[in-house]
């Protein structure tokens, strides 16, 4: 859905800590139903990753009974960021194409870094879509 990009760095094994140290302090900050519906995203999202998939195993459908709310997925966002690049210094940025991510601070606050991200990335988004609408053609074609 979204891409991260930060300055490079590799995050470090706090990356992980300081993550779930951010989520330990959205459970007095959000609404208790969006907190739970982020906590349980946040889980599906890790099983799916750990789950090994053999190629000939059609695609898993993930059915939540969860409602991706803005706040829901900013904080996802803001989550994936930390986890990405081990700081506490993320900010979520509208692409152009209608989209949002999350960068860090680094990028957020260099005008032209920004803006050279929010180009690569509407192409990514277009070219996906362009993917998407080839898969959809193929299969009805394919039904």
């Amino acid at each position: 859905m979204h891409d991260h990009e930060g300055t490079g760095a590799t995050p470090g094994p706090h990356a992980r800590e300081l993550a779930e140290l951010y989520l330990s302090t959205l459970e007095d900050l959000m609404d208790p139903k969006e907190y739970a519906d982020l906590k349980t995203f946040i889980s599906a999202i890790y099983r799916g990753i750990a789950e090994p998939i053999d190629p000939d195993d059609p695609s898993p459908e993930l059915h939540l009974d969860i409602d991706l709310t803005p706040a829901v997925i900013d904080e996802w966002l803001i989550f994936s960021g930390i986890l990405s690049n081990g700081s506490m210094d993320q900010r979520i940025v509208e692409i152009g194409d209608g989209s949002r991510t999350v960068v860090d601070g680094g990028i957020a606050d260099d005008p032209e870094a920004l803006r050279d991200f929010c180009e690569r990335q509407r192409e990514r988004n277009r070219i996906r879509e362009e993917e998407r609408e080839i898969l959809k053609g193929i299969e009805s074609a394919s039904t």
